[in-house]
């Protein structure tokens, strides 16, 4: 697999020119991205405008999305036999079985990771980080929700948003409006519309390119969706929190297109500047579902980060992330990710691989658990680092 990984890698970079590369994909995209848990392809979920706000995906459950979620995803060993699924769907309201305004919905996200480093070592070391806590606040101006205002109010702990630390903030804020089945269009602060969006905010195709946990930006989505194909094209002008030299500003655009049922292909490719710094990036993108719950994704990308204020050459790089899900029981699952980066490709860089192995599992309504062990490698033309290793425990509560 690593050496399919890096040769893919030779194959999209070697002797091209990277605005050849934004040009191509360009013409090509098809789709919007998967945000969230694209995984759930599996499922035959493929589009993620059924169970989200936001037709991208990511952010809070509709009402829909809440009740496939209990139905599906979750285990039932708590519930009696005797218990209908449409019993157990009428219960994954915010507040159980009692039915809320139609005009409001809220919810409620909270992501703790514990983890231990070099576990075994003398230099072992362990920390919990509370990595989520969000508020979300979704607001709708008709009963059939075509007007909506999203919104997400968040709390950083000792993880920085620009700068700041313990502190509530607003994360996001937009208007949606749903002109037709096939065309939505949002306007405000919110994530760009780029790639694989994997809950893994450190996953090398996320924060390492400008697509981390904080870096939603303010502009204007429109979405083209139908069955087997959507388009979304963002512009963007910077987050809220930022000073303006900081502000990446520039546009993206993103595609997949359903080659038969859960097999979908993609492609993505953004563009933005601010004072200080230049990003090109671009992506091919697949997912696949194996059997029911079970399902396979990847994304292979190239990045071009350069420095504005040292006027340096521009370095060019490339990620790359496999991920499969395999559903052991309803409720549990067999988790494997594949990831690899490269800092420059056209001189001596270090390169990075990172697996990581575990289970995910949804024992309960509402709530994750992920138990995961990775090992990471660092190496280079002159030699190497030993080898890294982790393991993880997530708890993510969703109301």
């Amino acid at each position: 697999m690593i050496i399919s990984l890096q040769s893919l890698e030779f194959l999209i970079v070697r002797h091209i020119n990277f605005q050849h590369v934004i040009f191509i994909l360009a013409s090509l995209i098809l789709t919007s991205r998967a945000q969230a848990y694209p995984d759930f392809i599996g499922y035959s979920y493929s589009s993620c405008v059924t169970c989200h706000y936001n037709g991208l995906g990511g952010g809070a459950l509709n009402d829909y999305g809440r009740a496939l979620f209990a139905t599906e995803i979750t285990s039932r060993q708590v519930f009696p036999k005797s218990m209908e699924e449409e019993e157990i769907a009428e219960m994954s309201g915010f507040l159980g079985k009692k039915k809320l305004p139609w005009w409001v919905r809220p919810g409620l996200k909270y992501r703790g990771l514990w983890l231990q480093m070099e576990p075994g070592a003398t230099a072992s070391t362990e920390r919990y980080i509370n990595m989520q806590n969000d508020v979300n606040l979704n607001f709708f101006f008709d009963k059939k929700q075509n007007y909506a205002l999203i919104t997400t109010v968040s709390y950083t702990g000792i993880e920085p948003y620009y700068g700041k630390t313990n502190t509530w903030f607003m994360r996001e804020y937009y208007l949606r409006w749903k002109q037709s089945n096939n065309f939505w269009l949002y306007v405000g602060q919110m994530d760009k519309a780029y790639g694989i969006r994997n809950v893994d905010h450190s996953a090398v195709s996320r924060k390492a390119i400008t697509l981390g946990q904080f870096d939603q930006s303010q502009g204007v989505i429109g979405h083209f969706t139908y069955p087997d194909w959507d388009v979304a094209v963002n512009a963007f002008v910077g987050n809220a929190a930022q000073e303006d030299p900081q502000k990446q500003k520039g546009f993206s655009v993103a595609g997949e297109y359903q080659v038969y049922e859960k097999f979908k292909v993609g492609a993505s490719v953004l563009t933005s500047q601010s004072d200080l710094q230049q990003w090109n990036l671009a992506a091919l993108t697949t997912r696949m579902g194996l059997s029911k719950g079970s399902a396979i994704m990847g994304e292979f990308g190239l990045r071009q980060k350069k420095d504005k204020i040292a006027d340096s050459e521009a370095e060019l790089g490339t990620y790359a992330i496999v991920q499969t899900m395999v559903e052991i029981n309803r409720g549990y699952n067999f988790l494997s990710i594949l990831e690899h980066t490269k800092g420059d490709i056209n001189k001596s860089s270090a390169e990075a691989m990172k697996w990581s192995l575990g289970a995910m599992m949804f024992p309960l309504p509402r709530t994750e658990f992920r138990a995961m062990a990775t090992n990471g490698k660092t190496y280079s033309d002159t030699g190497g680092a030993d080898d890294a290793w982790a393991l993880q425990g997530q708890i993510h509560i969703s109301y």
